[in-house]
C-alpha cells in the first residue's frame, strides 16, 4: 500500500529570505512556532527549504490560492515586508 502525499504550498527560502527569518519582526516570531495551527513551517525538500503551510485534506481548489496568499502575507509580515513574487508561491508534493 502506498502513503498519500500532502500538498505544501509555500516559497523556497533564498539566503535573503533567510536572513530575515533569523530576526523576525518584533511581534511577529509566534507565526513560525512549530505545532502551532494557522502557523508557517519550513520543510526541507532535497537541498531546498521551503516555508509555507500543509493543504488540508478534502480542501476546494480555490482555498488553495487563498492559502498562497496567506502565506505571502505571513511571510511579509515575519520578513519585515520581503518582497514575494506571485510566481514564487508553488504547490509541493511531500
Amino acid at each position: 500500500m502506498q502513503m498519500a502525499k500532502q500538498l505544501f504550498v509555500g516559497i523556497k527560502v533564498s539566503r535573503a529570505l533567510q536572513n530575515e527569518l533569523d530576526s523576525p519582526a518584533p511581534g511577529a516570531k509566534h507565526y513560525l512556532e512549530p505545532g502551532t495551527p494557522g502557523n508557517l513551517e519550513i520543510v526541507t525538500m532535497g537541498d531546498d527549504k521551503i516555508i509555507g503551510r500543509y493543504v488540508e485534506n478534502g480542501s476546494r481548489a480555490d482555498e488553495v490560492g487563498t492559502l498562497g496568499r496567506n502565506v505571502c502575507s505571513i511571510v511579509r509580515i515575519v520578513a519585515h515586508g520581503y518582497r514575494i513574487e506571485e510566481e514564487s508561491v508553488l504547490v509541493y508534493t511531500r
